[in-house]
């Protein structure tokens, strides 16, 4: 903990995300608000019942999880090497974009209107996508992944303890290539993202599990652009009994050896007291950044009705 000049404190965190998730952590975070406020315990009791997502016996592949690489349930041999990363290692490029209410609004109207509702990181998360894809100059035929962080939490039946502080979090990728994903409407990367989480259920978890227990701890992830929402869990609204917080997030989204691109979308409140949302963008390279920075200001900003295609969403000087 630091404490500053003003009278505040930054309270800084790591963890290791393989035994907790971020509801976990919120409720970590919670217990130690109540206790600085007072309390002899939580009001939450923590639990690791950590058995309750163990794989089964015998382990079974039973779902497609692409974000592994596999297009179909396979047996994996437990016994194969997996091979290192040797990918170029570029300086990461670390930006925050900030979306009022009228710049939500304005993404939203790129969105066919039978893809109505939908939600604000859904939209957002198909933004992301279809600028990196335009920004990277891609091969028109790479392979393009978004993943999203999915609380799986409620997809299990009967539910998971209160207070359980273990991982709950599924990983699903969205797969197309880069054509597709730059001459196709926004909606096209949309109906992708949705599929992609519509895809989650308990089976899914139980054969992530028997899948990571197959293969060692080590399923081999692809490279992939990771999206995380943290927008609705309630960090910002943790109480240590020294006011009101001010920012409440990782203080970079940032890519490592298997993610081309790292995004965190977070609450934000304006001066005014009006709610945006943050997003917290991290790309491999800088020139990518630059060109990603110009095609998702524009998406928020521009009219879509008032350009001769509604679909069109590439600066014409690019």
């Amino acid at each position: 903990m630091t404490r500053l000049k003003c009278g505040g404190f930054v309270l800084g965190l790591r963890f290791n995300h393989q035994m907790s998730d971020a509801l976990g952590m919120l409720q970590l975070l919670n217990a130690i608000g109540e206790i600085a406020r007072g309390a002899q315990s939580p009001s939450i009791l923590p639990v690791w019942q950590r058995e309750l997502l163990c794989a089964r016996n015998p382990p079974r592949v039973t779902c497609r999880h692409n974000e592994y690489g596999n297009d179909a349930p396979v047996a994996v041999d437990p016994t194969a090497k997996v091979p290192e990363f040797h990918g170029q290692v570029h300086a990461a490029a670390h930006r925050s974009f900030v979306l009022n209410r009228k710049e939500l609004s304005n993404v939203r109207r790129w969105i066919p209107s039978h893809l109505h509702p939908c939600s604000n990181f859904e939209v957002i998360t198909a933004c992301l996508w279809r600028c990196y894809a335009i920004a990277s100059q891609a091969n028109p035929n790479e392979e393009m992944r978004m993943q999203m962080l999915v609380n799986a939490r409620s997809k299990f039946n009967p539910p998971l303890p209160k207070g359980y502080y273990g991982n709950v979090l599924a990983l699903p990728a969205a797969v197309t290539n880069a054509k597709k994903l730059c001459l196709n409407s926004l909606g096209y990367a949309l109906e992708m993202i949705r599929n992609a989480k519509n895809r989650i259920t308990e089976e899914y978890m139980r054969s992530l599990a028997d899948l990571i227990e197959i293969t060692k701890g080590q399923p081999i992830a692809l490279q992939s652009y990771v999206v995380s929402d943290l927008t609705s869990f309630g960090f910002d609204q943790v109480d240590y009994g020294w006011g009101n917080t001010i920012y409440s997030g990782p203080p970079t989204a940032m890519p490592d050896e298997i993610s081309i691109g790292g995004t965190f979308v977070l609450p934000y409140r304006f001066k005014n007291g009006e709610r945006g949302v943050m997003v917290l963008v991290s790309l491999s390279a800088v020139p990518v950044m630059e060109r990603f920075a110009i095609l998702l200001e524009e998406l928020a900003r521009h009219d879509p009705e008032r350009s001769q295609g509604q679909q069109e969403m590439i600066p014409s000087s690019l």
